[in-house]
């Protein structure tokens, strides 16, 4: 078994810019509403949808039920080709991150692995290989904002003879 040990990386958006979006409020752009009394900001990610086949954005709410453990070690990556899809954490811990290209194969050494500040969402473009959506504690509920409607959506791919291990420093 080839093993790809992967270096974690703070998540900005100019370093995570290839795969998606960093949703955060940080230098983002915002404006007043309700009389001045909310801070909107405003457009943090490019949401991606193929209409087709009865395609629709949709909001959902996802709960990571079992707590995953560092070092991380998984073979299975999934990527979307009919929409983006954006997680917005709804509590302050940071949440890993682990991405590759767009491309109709995909090797392990072909991931980059980034980091949340804890307040940090994070959109993937469509057609992104990513690993699944973890967390270092069960109960951990996301805000997941992507693509329903018919046809297949989700392209999952297993390692036979490679694994990504992601270490934290």
């Amino acid at each position: 078994m080839n093993t790809v040990v992967l270096n974690v990386e703070p998540l900005t958006k100019k370093a995570f810019a290839p795969y998606g979006d960093v949703i955060e409020i940080d230098g983002a752009d915002h404006f007043g509403i309700n009389v001045d009394t909310v801070e909107r900001y405003h457009d943090l990610a490019k949401i991606e949808i193929d209409y087709s086949e009865g395609g629709r954005p949709v909001v959902s709410l996802a709960k990571v039920k079992t707590a995953s453990s560092f070092p991380m070690t998984f073979n299975l990556v999934e990527r979307h080709l009919k929409g983006s899809q954006a997680f917005i954490p709804m509590f302050d811990t940071p949440v890993l991150v682990v991405v590759a290209s767009r491309g109709e194969s995909v090797s392990a050494k072909d991931f980059k692995a980034f980091i949340t500040n804890g307040e940090q969402g994070f959109n993937y473009h469509s057609g992104i290989w990513h690993m699944p959506i973890m967390s270092v504690q069960s109960e951990h509920m996301f805000v997941v904002i992507d693509r329903s409607g018919h046809g297949s959506n989700c392209d999952e791919f297993t390692f036979i003879n490679e694994e990504i291990k992601v270490k934290l420093q």
